[in-house]
């Protein structure tokens, strides 16, 4: 199984982490870029900082394993 993490600095010099499932093969960091051009805009924390700018992104694969 394969998560997209993307972590954002925000304007109280917090984090917030978006994690997108199954993201596709081949993405690559300027289509997300891309994409979260268009999301920074709309995001706010729960605490109500705005979101500033996106800080990595990463793929996180992970895997599972039935125990006999």
């Amino acid at each position: 199984m394969k998560n997209l993490a993307l972590v954002f600095k925000t304007n109280s010099k917090s984090t917030m982490t978006i994690t997108l499932a199954n993201p596709r093969d081949n993405v690559t960091l300027d289509e997300v870029k891309a994409a979260v051009a268009k999301m920074i805009p709309v995001l706010v924390t729960s605490a109500g900082a705005d979101v500033t700018d996106l800080e990595k992104a990463t793929v996180i694969t992970t895997s599972e394993e039935e125990l006999a």
